[in-house]
């Protein structure tokens, strides 16, 4: 941590106990050496940060404002130092809802038997937003389908390789209309739920595609969660779909049947890491989603 970080953790503790004893108490130092740090800091930043009575100090309008960004930059602080002291132990992947729910459980059991020196942290983000983590070095590895990551294809700084293709499956229930009439205008007016589309892949379909899409209002809900979308369609409520391989298991679990969606182009799952820093764990991780037999 730098010297000014430490001193604005020091400013964090007064201004929050309301003491300068409280404060030196609370990390361990003596008064005058937790007095002399709140003047050292506002000596190095030429401004007064406090008021102080012999009763009472009281924040001046600097000393207001670095109240309220105090916690923020110390978090920050805080985060810098646990990626630094995790480099290599932990693994963090940001990928698409779906994705979550469909690939990651499976090829997370076997990275574990192969890596158990790897911790692993999974989170959802929209594509862009994964992207500037990637760049941040806040994560090793990204998962979605390979039409969120059109925009960056030309990017030489990133990587981009295929891991999985196969068909889209709609799933409904038994009772639902769309489990007897598979044509395409007709499956465009029931109710869609749809785990994480992004306007990044919507972009790059068909344009005759992504215009009867926009007429219907494809799709009617939008969830950060393919299970949430799947148990929408067991009760009969909206239609959904997934890649293949999560279709046949959401069958097997009872209440909903599936076939292949005409006329949409595969689920293709592509996997994005920094192309001038290779990571051992990302690369074992996307072996694991590559030697799985989803099909």
């Amino acid at each position: 941590m730098s010297f000014d970080l430490v001193l604005i953790r020091r400013f964090e503790a007064v201004a929050r106990l309301g003491s300068f004893s409280r404060a030196a108490d609370e990390l361990g130092m003596t008064h005058s050496a937790m007095t002399k740090s709140i003047r050292t800091l506002e000596d190095l930043w030429s401004v007064r940060l406090f008021e102080r009575t012999t009763r009472s100090i009281v924040p001046t309008a600097a000393g207001r404002r670095l109240i309220e960004i105090a916690p923020e930059l110390l978090t920050h602080a805080d985060e810098g130092k646990a990626r630094v002291l995790a480099a290599g132990r932990r693994l963090s992947i940001v990928c698409g809802p779906a994705i979550i729910d469909s690939f990651i459980p499976t090829a997370l059991l076997a990275f574990a038997k192969l890596r158990r020196d790897i911790g692993v942290d999974v989170e959802y983000l929209p594509p862009d937003m994964a992207v500037q983590r990637l760049q941040q070095h806040r994560a090793q590895l990204l998962l979605y389908h390979k039409d969120s990551f059109a925009a960056f294809a030309a990017r030489r700084d990133l990587k981009i390789q295929p891991v999985i293709e196969e068909p889209y499956h709609l799933l409904c229930a038994p009772t639902h209309p769309a489990a007897e009439s598979r044509a395409p205008d007709a499956l465009l007016q029931h109710d869609w739920a749809i785990a994480g589309l992004d306007p990044g892949f919507a972009a790059n379909l068909a344009p005759e595609r992504r215009e009867a899409l926009l007429r219907a209002g494809f799709p009617r809900f939008r969830l950060s969660s393919q299970r949430a979308c799947l148990e929408l369609a067991r009760h009969g409520v909206v239609v959904t779909m997934a890649p293949r391989s999560a279709a046949l298991k959401a069958c097997a679990e009872g209440g909903l049947v599936s076939f292949d969606i005409p006329g949409i182009a595969p689920f293709s799952l592509a996997a994005m890491t920094l192309a001038q820093l290779p990571d051992a764990a990302a690369s074992d991780f996307i072996q694991m989603l590559n030697t799985n037999d989803w099909a």
